[in-house]
């Protein structure tokens, strides 16, 4: 976890003691956790000048999660005159969450005001996380010795590359991070260099990458883009029937080419409405890809009225890459959005409202999904803080540690699911080499839900390292079943997926899962009171 020493010393000192199994014998805390929950922002804005010092820090940290502008003077009040060092840090981070360029000057005078040395990277990096065009300078005219500096130098480049803005300059000082002697710093600069300058390279400049490279998973990383391609011209169709859906997924995706025969026997897997929900989607997008765009307009249709969310969802983004079409897509898409079921059909709901507002209907400013699924705080009172469950796979074991502390409505929810036994059977539906592993979809395929959504819980400063357990979203506010497990540091996602737990033992296992793997059972591991297994 970045900057983890300093952060780990003063969240210990601020910390108060517990009664209970988590910190959430503290009524107050519950109250305000509770507010963050329901975006209840009015309620919210005194506790930012609570008493107690960690009641600040967490109504302050709540609006990591909320996001919304209203809180921008407010906490930029407690940024100046707070007299402890760590609700201005949870300040700082909050405004960096929301994003807006409106806190810019407000974090760059904080920065200069700051006293307490640990707290300038948080701030250097919410400057990242509000940047604009102008930002850009702002880091090209700054260099530090100090590693601290460094770091919240760099973590604010990354975050401003999110959004954008980048510069030759920006990318230069970077690469030179590459070989520096602090592990953490070379490998957020290698996500920087492999997210956004990974096109521009030939095989000669990915070589040199690897050359100047310090560590070994670095240099791994950047030899993923000098991989050749798959060639799969010998494999014949009547060779998938034996296989499993999912080995047949992975053979239909590696395959370059397709004769005329090959097409017609995927076109008959898009129709056969026995196939499973994981394979008609993968032909549907393989027909979309390996066929003239002439022919694609009836399989459009035949997706958009099939009533299964996930061609719906593939047809309506392919119609938001469409710069122009002969056909009126508008009637069909409207009826299909006034048909989905919501929360549970919100990632569909959401692509067919951007289809219709790319094509020209009504306009899309975004899905906020109602406050449908309450924190069952007495549920959550129950839970260990060091609770932890083993994952048993068909490739072996996996032991996570939950956080409730940081992310309560998200693990008491998980828990419920575990002990009611739903993710029995579940299979692991995609495997990203050197990214994620993600398991949890009733149906299969990445596009199943139940019918509640949670808040995603950014209140906290934990960060996307290797083992890192992640829920899964299609937005803000939509999470529900599935997660995630991350190959390496993934610091793309901080902040935007929430981290409810991390893999403590199995790392071997999460490795080596492909699609296809499934769940076998999830169950709590429990403990005494000394705290032995």
């Amino acid at each position: 976890m970045k900057y983890s020493f300093f952060l780990l010393v003063f969240l210990a000192a601020c910390s108060p003691k517990n009664q209970g199994p988590n910190k959430f014998s503290d009524a107050k805390l519950i109250n305000i956790y509770e507010l963050q929950d329901r975006r209840d922002v009015d309620a919210l804005l005194p506790l930012l000048k609570a008493k107690k010092e960690n009641h600040r820090i967490a109504a302050a940290m709540a609006f990591a999660s909320i996001q919304d502008t209203i809180a921008i003077p407010y906490l930029n009040q407690m940024l100046q005159i707070d007299q402890d060092p760590m609700p201005r840090r949870a300040a700082a981070y909050a405004l960096g969450q929301i994003g807006s360029s409106k806190a810019l000057s407000i974090l760059i005078a904080a920065f200069d005001q700051e006293l307490f040395p640990a707290n300038r990277p948080f701030v250097m990096e919410a400057i990242g996380k509000c940047g604009d065009t102008s930002t850009i300078n702002l880091f090209e005219n700054v260099e530090y010795q100090e590693i601290l500096l460094q770091k919240g130098w760099a973590y604010g480049v990354f975050r401003l590359g999110l959004k954008g803005y980048k510069s030759d300059i920006l990318h230069h000082r970077m690469m030179k991070f590459l070989n520096n002697d602090d592990k953490e710093l070379a490998i957020l600069a290698s996500h920087y260099i492999y997210r956004n300058l990974r096109e521009k390279g030939d095989r000669t400049w990915i070589d040199s990458l690897i050359r100047i490279a310090k560590y070994d998973e670095i240099k791994e990383r950047f030899a993923t883009l000098r991989e050749d391609k798959l060639i799969s011209g010998l494999l014949k169709w009547e060779h998938l029937y034996s296989l499993s859906d999912y080995k047949k997924i992975e053979l239909i995706n590696k395959k370059e080419s397709w004769d005329k025969d090959e097409i017609t026997e995927l076109e008959q897997l898009f129709a056969d409405v026995k196939a499973s929900a994981v394979l008609r989607g993968t032909a549907f997008t393989s027909l979309l890809a390996n066929t003239p765009s002439s022919t694609h307009q009836a399989h459009l249709e035949a997706a958009l009225t099939s009533e299964d969310m996930a061609l719906q969802s593939m047809a309506a983004k392919y119609l938001q890459k469409t710069s122009k079409t002969s056909h009126d897509w508008l009637p069909i898409l409207n009826q299909i959005k006034s048909q989905l079921q919501l929360p549970r059909q919100a990632e569909t709901y959401i692509d067919v409202c951007k289809a219709l507002a790319h094509l020209g209907g009504e306009p899309f400013d975004g899905y906020q999904p109602n406050y449908n699924n309450p924190i069952d705080w007495d549920f959550v009172k129950t839970i260990s803080k060091n609770q932890q469950v083993l994952i048993k796979t068909n490739k072996g074991d996996i032991r996570i540690q939950l956080l409730v502390e940081d992310s309560p409505g998200s693990v008491s929810n998980f828990l419920k699911l575990v002990d009611s036994g739903f993710y029995s059977n579940k299979f692991f539906h995609r495997v990203v080499p050197q990214f994620v592993v993600q398991v949890g979809c009733p149906r299969g395929d990445g596009w199943g839900s139940l019918d509640w959504t949670q808040r995603s819980e950014f209140s906290n400063y934990q960060s996307y390292e290797a083992g890192t357990v992640g829920i899964a979203s299609a937005g803000k506010d939509t999470e529900g079943v599935q997660f995630f497990i991350t190959h390496c540091p993934t610091p793309h996602l901080d902040g935007r997926y929430t981290i409810f737990a991390r893999v403590i033992q199995g790392m071997d296992v999460v490795n080596a899962i492909n699609v296809g793997d499934r769940i076998i059972e999830i169950k709590r591991v429990h403990k005494d009171v000394n705290g032995a297994l």
